[in-house]
Order: structure tokens, then C-alpha cells, then sequence
């Protein structure tokens, strides 16, 4: 028998990360649909490369918050 899988739609690392950026937080959707954007492109560009460090950046500095 096959495990369950939870398949998240996929939408753009720009729109995400601002979206978070935008809202100053984090919930663990927003985490799985950001790690599923970032992780189904083969390179990412400078300008997304430049919103994950914001993101992260922004959770390390308490910017953003994370919540359930």
C-alpha cells in the first residue's frame, strides 16, 4: 500500500518569498510551498537566490516569525 502524498501547487519562489517578506511571517504551508518552488527548479536565478537570503535572513534576525 502506498503512502499518502500531499501535493502543493506550485507557484513562483518570487511570489512566495514576498509574500512572507510581506506578511512577516511564516506558517509550515508557506514552508512546504517555498522548500517545493525552490527545490523543483534545476539553478536558481540571482534574483531568487537573493529572496531566499532575505527570507532567511529574515527568520534568523526575528523579522519574521514562524507560526502553525
Amino acid at each position: 500500500m502506498r503512502q499518502a502524498e500531499i501535493c502543493f501547487p506550485k507557484f513562483p519562489v518570487e511570489h512566495l518569498a514576498n509574500r512572507i517578506m510581506c506578511l512577516r511571517k511564516i506558517t509550515r504551508i508557506d514552508q512546504h510551498l517555498f522548500m517545493s518552488a525552490l527545490l523543483s527548479k534545476k539553478a536558481l536565478s540571482p534574483e531568487e537566490k537573493n529572496l531566499v537570503e532575505k527570507v532567511y535572513q529574515g527568520l534568523n534576525k526575528g523579522w519574521i516569525k514562524v507560526v502553525d
